[in-house]
């Protein structure tokens, strides 16, 4: 297990909401919340996930954000993205399966960066993904996710299987909220990727995320 992580416990992995970058929320307001949320210090681990963006606004995202990450010591990833000017501004990528390259992988390996690997509901994918000598790999969907449509629905039989046979971190993503994480704590899943139950929080995403870590981390 890499010695950023500490045994048995159970660490909140944020990904940015689907509508930043849009007219309902602008890069700008978006740090305003990020800083109040990360200066919990209750997310460890953050990821940036863009789609359709232009590579400019998705560089500039990446730097503002990195920038308010190592304030608070939270790591700071990308989704896809692994282009060497982008590289210079995350800690890790994490890439999907019709992302995952060997020249992808290998940019990211060159430039010291740590990886995540999505392997949907397979444990075939994910056998293969540890030669990849992965930072983490992922299982999902493990519930309907109001930010993603997926066809892959991964169970808590996935997450067992992949513990018993790796030493390695494992992430449980998918609609993932306060009402449900509970089903997931039977194993001995590391991350927990979590998007909308944030973000959609209705006491607001400062509420959400001291909320999950207590659950997470109630023993």
């Amino acid at each position: 297990m890499n010695n950023l992580f500490t045994k048995n416990k159970k660490y909140l992995y944020l990904i940015t909401p689907p509508n930043l970058l849009t007219k309902k929320l602008s890069l700008k307001n978006f740090l305003i919340i990020l800083d109040k949320v990360l200066k919990t210090k209750k997310v460890k681990f953050l990821q940036l996930r863009l789609k359709n963006k232009k590579k400019d606004e998705i560089l500039n995202s990446i730097k503002k954000i990195n920038n308010i990450c190592k304030k608070h010591k939270t790591l700071c990833f990308i989704n896809d993205y692994a282009d060497n000017k982008i590289l210079e501004f995350c800690d890790g990528v994490h890439l999907g399966q019709s992302d995952l390259s060997k020249n992808k992988v290998k940019r990211i390996i060159i430039k010291k960066k740590f990886l995540g690997i999505s392997c949907h509901n397979s444990n075939i994918l994910a056998k293969k993904a540890t030669k990849y000598k992965p930072f983490y790999i992922s299982f999902g969907s493990f519930f309907t996710s109001e930010t993603k449509k997926n066809k892959y629905h991964a169970t808590i039989q996935n997450i067992n299987w992949f513990k018993k046979k790796f030493n390695l971190p494992c992430a449980a993503i998918g609609g993932i909220k306060i009402e449900n994480c509970k089903k997931i704590l039977k194993t001995n899943c590391d991350l927990y990727a979590v998007c909308s139950g944030v973000w959609n929080f209705k006491e607001g995403p400062l509420v959400a995320v001291n909320l999950f870590n207590k659950i997470l981390n109630k023993n």
